[in-house]
């Protein structure tokens, strides 16, 4: 496909789907492609749109969190322009995740976009489990081998659609629910006595949901379940009063794992570190990234060997 440019925009709690983005935009760069990066940090980020759209987001409650449908929603129609719809989540394409893109690729058809492409990367868990370094550094490491591959496809004029299980179309309405949730969620949140009243949680939120008011953070009732805030706080003094369950122990910093694992160069077997039926998802992920990472390996050897 003759593509000039391609706008990727995107929502990332944690940095996870950030990490995707950065990937996808250094694959299209390597193919001489232009790329306009739109980051939904507000309630609405107007964006010129290119010759091809792509929309990535974490899978929240089986779905697309709230600032992408409110995008979408104010977004130019497109009148045919194609569309590749990117999830990304911890686990994997497995069930009850299978139908994430389904609301999101049902309102990008009603915009008249065309979607062509819909794929599942995996990032490390910001949520209820908590994973290994070794396995966070795979999952890191595969993205640009994934990222090439999915570009590469969508240049050939690829087209791939999946067909998700039908209880996970169930899990997907029912996680509408969910988004009200995360305001009653967000409502709950407090402060330890140790907040120096910093303002980065009000910095940083991607939604403006938090302001401080005699140098404490007061939160409002846009929450959208993030955990940014909780993750990101400086001196870790915003915890939840409800869904504790849902945050990781230790807390989550995907650029710490980064930097502790960045000289690593010897993993473990994908089969030993990503065992069991619940982590089938990230095991087939690593697999064909690696499985992309050999076969390009040939090629450029097979290139080698034909020049000289």
């Amino acid at each position: 496909m003759d593509y000039k440019k391609v706008n990727l925009v995107y929502f990332s709690g944690t940095g996870g789907t950030a990490k995707v983005v950065d990937a996808f935009e250094k694959a299209f760069l390597n193919h001489s492609i232009d790329i306009e990066r739109t980051e939904l940090n507000r309630k609405y980020e107007p964006a010129s749109l290119g010759d091809l759209l792509v929309v990535l987001f974490p899978v929240y409650a089986f779905n697309a969190p709230t600032p992408i449908d409110e995008w979408i929603k104010e977004v130019p129609m497109g009148q045919g322009r194609p569309a590749a719809v990117i999830s990304v989540s911890g686990g994997g394409e497995i069930s009850p995740n299978t139908a994430c893109r389904v609301g999101t690729i049902r309102r990008l058809k009603r915009k008249g976009y065309h979607v062509v492409y819909e794929k599942m990367f995996v990032m490390p868990s910001n949520f209820l489990v908590k994973y290994d370094d070794s396995l966070c550094a795979m999952m890191l490491r595969a993205a640009p081998e994934v990222a090439e591959k999915a570009v590469t496809e969508l240049l050939e004029g690829v087209q791939r659609r999946t067909i998700p299980y039908g209880i996970d179309r169930l899990a997907s309405m029912l996680g509408f629910w969910e988004k009200k949730g995360s305001k009653i969620f967000g409502k709950h949140l407090s402060v330890k006595d140790n907040c120096i009243g910093c303002s980065w949680c009000e910095t940083h939120c991607p939604r403006e949901n938090i302001r401080l008011y005699n140098s404490r953070p007061v939160f409002g009732n846009d929450c959208v379940l993030c955990l940014r805030c909780v993750y990101g706080c400086p001196q870790q003094a915003i915890i939840p009063g409800i869904g504790k369950f849902m945050v990781v122990n230790g807390g989550f910093n995907i650029s710490k794992i980064e930097i502790r694992m960045k000289h690593v160069t010897v993993f473990p077997r994908i089969e030993d570190v990503a065992k069991g039926p619940m982590l089938k998802g990230v095991r087939d992920y690593l697999m064909e990234s690696s499985n992309n990472a050999e076969s390009t390996q040939e090629k450029s050897l097979l290139e080698t060997h034909t020049k000289i």
